[in-house]
């Protein structure tokens, strides 16, 4: 019998990682959706394949995304999957016995432990910190706000309780540094974007600080030092992704400042 549950994905060339998260989750859940920006690979064939709804949605930023992959869900009770995030054994089960029963309607939703797990046991990427994170919640309670450009893709309870379910979400994250430098230049332009429309106004002071600060946050609060080498390219990767946010949003301001100044120089010349 399945579970009164909606899963859904956003996803874009996601051939590879996909197949191992759905596997967690095909059978027992009521419905799949997975939302698609434009893949060029086999991502459509590999989502329905496993009997998931597949639509595509040009890319609007990552809150917008599942918001949108959200609004989709014919249950009230809805989980946030990311192609590389595969469920434990542990979770399965806990979330199976969770819905064995109706669940309080008083419940917003249930935070679970989020941690690093490669695929690959001989990859030199094993030590990082884990958090807990908000996937699996009540459409009534909480949402995900649609803001264009926005990667804030965390949903917001509205009222409601939010409760701890053991079991982790294994990140499959990384693939390769090449991979992973790709992915942080995509987030770092849409951060600036965001920060950019939003007016934030970003000081030079901030510029020459948030580099240093974010490296020694990834290298030892993170503790990148414990993968060697590895760790060091991917603490530099990470903090270079922060500045170059910051560096973008402060160029894309002040490209909009000359502009306004030729255009008001225009109208007065005219």
């Amino acid at each position: 019998m399945k579970l009164p549950l909606s899963v859904y994905y956003i996803t874009q060339n996601e051939e590879v990682r996909l197949p191992e998260s759905l596997a967690r989750v095909v059978g027992w859940v009521d419905e799949i959706i997975v939302v698609d920006s434009g893949s060029t690979d086999g991502t459509r064939a590999v989502a329905e394949s496993a009997g998931a709804r597949f639509v595509h949605n040009d890319w609007q930023g990552f809150a917008s995304q599942k918001a949108f992959a959200a609004s989709l869900c014919r249950n009230d009770w809805v989980l946030d999957l990311d192609a590389d995030e595969v469920l434990s054994d542990q979770l399965v089960t806990n979330i199976k016995a969770l819905f064995a029963s109706q669940v309080s309607d008083e419940i917003a939703g249930f935070r679970m432990r989020w941690v690093l797990s490669q695929p690959n046991p001989r990859h030199p990427f094993r030590h990082d910190k884990s958090k807990k994170i908000l996937r699996l919640y009540n459409r009534k309670r909480a949402a995900i706000e649609p803001e264009a450009d926005s990667n804030d893709d965390r949903p917001r309870v509205k009222n409601g309780r939010v409760l701890e379910l053991k079991g982790d979400v294994l990140h499959r994250t990384l693939i390769s540094l090449e991979q992973m430098e790709k992915k942080y230049c995509q987030l770092s332009s849409e951060q600036a974007r965001y920060m950019a429309a939003k007016g934030r106004r970003i000081s030079s002071a901030r510029l020459f600080v948030e580099f240093p600060l974010k490296f020694l946050k990834y290298y030892l609060i993170h503790r990148q030092v414990l993968n060697g080498w590895f760790g060091l390219s991917v603490a530099i990767t990470a903090a270079n992704r922060n500045f170059m946010r910051l560096a973008k949003a402060k160029e894309l301001q002040m490209l909009a400042e000359i502009e306004s100044e030729l255009d008001s120089k225009s109208h007065v010349g005219g």
